[in-house]
């Protein structure tokens, strides 16, 4: 028998004797690749429909702040819901310290010494502040019946006060300070120089204190106060001015053939000064009044959500808001003592603030961001502190409320 005939009979016999191995193999292959297609069938289906469901405009909103006001209540700090997109901050746990709290004639605020790890804002960073605004129900004051408050002069849309008083640049800078947070004047174009001439013209003096400093021999080397603007659009430096090399602070001449000019001096030189303030709404129930906002102060110890219902509830405000250097300097004349009080805004990084009235944080003084999420303000009168720092928002402290003026929910 040839070898070709050989290799089917082997083929034949070998099939006979295991057909049935083979048959369970053949069947066993069906089922798993039977069962692979089912199950990449029903996965990518479910996939499908979940994708059909869920759009861009399900996405749940959330509270940007719940904080935490006792340990078996929780109360929401706003009203309104924030229009922010899968974003919520929660808040640990913690024993509430009490800052701010005096009951000593001396009116000495002893704050409770806080077990947090402090870290400095870094000085290099050049991340502006995020503007997120919360939603708001507050409806804006009226702009009628404008002027002036401590027996300032309305000019020019500014409120002047002119001391013919003689002190050195920084006297003269506290004490404006102590009329409402006042600031040295400042000039911004040429119309305000102008005013400035016209209103000190009668008042016999020679020199004024502006709120100008120069770093250097350029007008765009000169910052007015609180860092609010340069001189790098408008100046009226005589010729040789400013001159770092006679000094950093600038006056303003008052008369003679130079009267209108500024010129560079020595700050402990002693002038005359004018001290500034924003105009503001005229409100006989406002006591604290300050560029259409009114403030009341409340020396009594709550939680950030405690003291944050109480302002709504009762004056249809919030926790105070702080917008700018000036206005962070006007609160802390409300204070007469060091110590701190909690800021109505929610921090979840440095450069990131959500005011809890809805207005934008066009400002940041975070000097100390530590491991919590809601902010302070640290002042101590005729010292260095005007800083603000998160802390944890189950610390209990005096607090502020701050409302526009026109709407009163005085209870």
């Amino acid at each position: 028998m040839s070898a070709s005939h050989l290799v089917p009979e082997k083929w034949i016999q070998f099939l006979r004797l295991h057909w049935l191995i083979i048959l369970i193999g053949v069947i066993t292959e069906i089922v798993i690749i039977t069962g692979v297609v089912l199950l990449t069938y029903f996965t990518t289906h479910h996939a499908a429909c979940a994708a059909d469901k869920i759009t861009s405009s399900d996405f749940q909103r959330s509270n940007v702040f719940s904080l935490t006001s006792d340990s078996t209540n929780s109360e929401a700090l706003s009203s309104s819901t924030t229009n922010i997109p899968m974003t919520t901050f929660s808040t640990n746990e913690a024993s509430s310290s009490t800052k701010l709290l005096s009951t000593s004639s001396t009116a000495e605020i002893s704050s409770t010494t806080r077990t947090v790890s402090r870290s400095i804002k870094p000085e290099t960073s050049t991340a502006s502040t995020t503007i997120r605004p919360l939603t708001t129900t507050t409806t804006p004051a009226p702009s009628n019946n404008v002027g002036c408050t401590f027996g300032f002069n309305y000019i020019n849309g500014k409120c002047w006060r002119l001391v013919t008083s003689l002190q050195t640049r920084d006297n003269a800078d506290f004490d404006c300070m102590r009329e409402g947070g006042s600031t040295l004047f400042s000039i911004r174009n040429e119309q305000e120089n102008n005013a400035t001439l016209d209103f000190v013209s009668n008042s016999g003096v020679a020199y004024i204190w502006t709120g100008l400093i120069c770093n250097a021999n350029t007008s765009s080397s000169c910052t007015w106060d609180l860092k609010s603007g340069s001189a790098a659009n408008y100046d009226n430096f005589a010729k040789g001015f400013p001159n770092k090399t006679i000094g950093d602070c600038v006056y303003f001449i008052a008369n003679g053939t130079e009267a209108g000019h500024w010129k560079s001096s020595a700050c402990n030189q002693t002038m005359s000064y004018v001290c500034e303030l924003p105009p503001t709404i005229h409100d006989d129930n406002c006591d604290n009044n300050y560029n259409n906002n009114c403030y009341v102060r409340y020396d009594k110890s709550s939680t950030i959500a405690d003291a944050q219902e109480f302002c709504k509830t009762k004056h249809g405000g919030n926790l105070v808001s702080i917008n700018s250097a000036n206005e962070n300097r006007y609160v802390q004349t409300l204070y007469y003592v060091s110590g701190y009080i909690p800021l109505g805004a929610v921090v979840p990084n440095y450069n990131v603030i959500y005011w809890m009235d809805g207005s934008p944080a066009t400002y940041n003084n975070i000097l100390y961001y530590t491991n919590g999420t809601c902010l302070f303000l640290n002042f101590s009168w005729g010292g260095s502190g005007d800083f603000w720092e998160t802390v944890e928002c189950t610390d209990k402290s005096w607090f502020l409320c701050k409302w526009p003026i026109g709407i009163d929910y005085a209870q």
